[in-house]
């Protein structure tokens, strides 16, 4: 590739990310007018939002690694991850008013932070613990399952 296309191509790259705090704006703006149209009052549902973006800030600093500089601050994945699966968890709970699942939703948040795990190291060819987690992941999710039949069935008896 030459000089000049490698420029052409940063300089389009540039007008479309600044076009996204725009196309927020205006998101949100019909998202409000809509809101107001038909009734709605967002923060009865959009209350985990403010969740889910606490962690996702916990999670900026790993996003900002590179292959060849960490962040110092990079362990925020674990708990930022946490953080947005719990947000998750609250909102898809909350559309369903069926919080009681909490009961049996909490091996999702362990998973959650393995993963955490594995987007914090996922530039490092040496960590021996990929593999671990990858093995978490899958029995915590399996145990949220298993659980989750449980409580409905015998203990909410839903």
């Amino acid at each position: 590739m030459t000089e000049e296309t490698v420029l052409k191509a940063e300089v389009q790259k540039k007008k479309i990310a600044a076009n996204w705090p725009a196309i927020a704006l205006i998101a949100a703006g019909m998202l409000i007018l809509s809101s107001k149209l038909f009734g709605l009052i967002l923060m009865d549902f959009l209350w985990p939002g403010f969740i889910i973006g606490f962690g996702l800030l916990l999670m900026y600093p790993a996003y900002l690694s590179t292959a060849d500089e960490k962040s110092k601050l990079s362990f925020f994945a674990v708990p930022g991850a946490m953080s947005v699966a719990l947000g998750l968890l609250l909102f898809m709970m909350n559309l369903a008013n069926h919080f009681e699942s909490m009961a049996y939703s909490w091996p999702l948040l362990l998973a959650a932070g393995a993963g955490g795990y594995l987007y914090q190291n996922r530039f490092d060819e040496t960590a021996e613990r990929k593999e671990e987690a990858h093995r978490f992941i899958r029995f915590m999710v399996l145990l949220f399952m298993a659980m989750a039949v449980f409580f409905e069935l015998l203990i909410f008896q839903s």
